[in-house]
């Protein structure tokens, strides 16, 4: 296996930088990260470990966005956060917040993005506690982060809420303004609050759903509220039991955007196993049609491309219509689930999808797979959204490949699940 190591100087220079920056970024604690230094951490009930998406440090420039996997830790907390929603919006599901109202109910502030599947995964819950707890004074509210570009557009999001069926207030904050006031750095990320606007819970990832409806009715209880005729459902959380595959044999989510794609840089992943790919990256002519030649040796979790693109900031784009399916990304996971967030061009169009060059079975497509006549494996790409399009019924090593005819064939990032069937 070749794996690059840096010479022994390099990386200690490296660590001698980085213990700097370490030093320097808890001399600079904002009053926010000083407050929650004081919360009362409780250990997760369980060791196993959850996706979530994440601002990351580690990265150069602050505002690109990335992945990363923790264990998530709930807290508690007797310190006031603001709340307010002024200026913000537009809303989805009722009328503009001008403020937080404070006291007299419990809000559960919940960042999202549509097209997050770590996200996506958390709805249910959300949707039950709204439907079981709205008229016993919890306020649910979601705030809408986006990630990519075409998840700032209000109808994306309104159509996701329809098709998520949520009812609860939603506030799109494209310029991440809320974001910001909470210091928040995670999809999906949950923040709740007593009846007198103070913090006492938050929680970061997927899983933890009873111990946050338990959270969740105890500060209804301090606020009066009678939940005799509302038990508490014991069996969520067996439902979100994590596979117990190491993390190092999983594929993690990966980006075919320049924004997220460096070669040969330390601090920087890069996702795109094609050396092409990142001639001239950063001069002014980069986004300009390449033609990327199909390779025959290829590494796992690298994304290859063949044919004609064109590099964009957040994916990468088919630069033409062809007869055949000659233009196609591959790349070798090992995973029980994959999603590709996809967008749509002037119309739709269809992507082929296949494993070790076979078209799917059955029992391997997801939930946006449809068969031909012949039996082909496809999807067919009407919206800009997260396609779900693997589902083994068991964790493997698989090789896959997406092709198009199409002119716009536009992929943003893949996104893996390690439990079969997507449990």
């Amino acid at each position: 296996m070749n794996i690059c190591r840096l010479p022994l100087t390099g990386l200690a220079l490296v660590l001698i930088i980085a213990l700097i920056s370490c030093d320097r970024s808890h001399s600079s604690e904002t009053t926010l990260e000083k407050a929650h230094s004081n919360l009362k951490i409780t250990p997760t009930s369980t060791s196993t470990e959850f996706d979530i998406r994440m601002f990351d440090d580690r990265l150069i420039d602050p505002d690109i966005i990335t992945r990363d996997r923790v264990t998530p830790i709930p807290q508690t907390s007797v310190v006031p956060v603001s709340i307010k929603f002024d200026n913000s919006g537009p809303w989805i599901n009722t009328n503009p917040f001008t403020t937080q109202k404070q006291g007299g109910e419990v809000i559960l502030v919940d960042f999202w993005t549509y097209s997050c599947v770590n996200c996506i995964r958390t709805l249910p819950y959300l949707r039950e506690w709204h439907s079981k707890y709205k008229n016993k004074g919890l306020t649910i509210v979601g705030v809408h982060s986006p990630e990519f570009e075409f998840e700032k557009i209000y109808e994306n999001v309104s159509d996701s809420v329809k098709e998520f069926e949520i009812e609860y207030p939603i506030v799109l904050d494209n310029d991440l303004k809320i974001w910001k006031s909470f210091e928040n750095r995670y999809w999906p990320a949950k923040y709740l609050f007593d009846k007198d606007g103070v913090t006492r819970y938050m929680h970061f990832g997927e899983g933890q759903y009873q111990e946050t409806e338990s959270v969740i009715r105890t500060l209804l209880t301090e606020m009066g509220a009678d939940l005799s005729e509302l038990p508490l459902d014991d069996t969520i959380q067996s439902q979100t039991e994590s596979s117990e595959i190491p993390r190092s044999e999983q594929t993690m989510e990966l980006y075919l955007g320049t924004d997220r794609n460096y070669a040969f840089n330390f601090f920087h992943p890069s996702y795109i196993g094609n050396e092409q790919y990142y001639e001239n990256i950063q001069s002014p002519n980069w986004q300009k049609e390449t033609n990327f030649k199909n390779l025959l040796r290829r590494e796992k979790d690298k994304i290859y491309l063949t044919g004609t693109w064109v590099k964009e900031k957040e994916n990468i784009l088919q630069a033409r219509d062809t007869d055949d399916y000659i233009d196609f990304l591959t790349l070798i996971f090992s995973a029980a689930e994959v999603n590709t967030v996809m967008g749509e061009y002037k119309e739709p169009y269809k992507v082929m999808i296949t494993l070790e060059d076979n078209p799917l079975i059955k029992s391997e497509a997801g939930t946006d797979v449809h068969f031909d006549q012949s039996g082909n494996s496809f999807i067919l790409v009407d919206e800009s959204r997260m396609y779900n399009i693997i589902k083994l019924t068991a964790f493997d090593t698989r090789d896959l490949k997406l092709s198009s005819k199409s002119k716009g064939f536009s992929v943003y990032s893949f996104t893996f699940g390690s439990d079969p069937r997507g449990q």
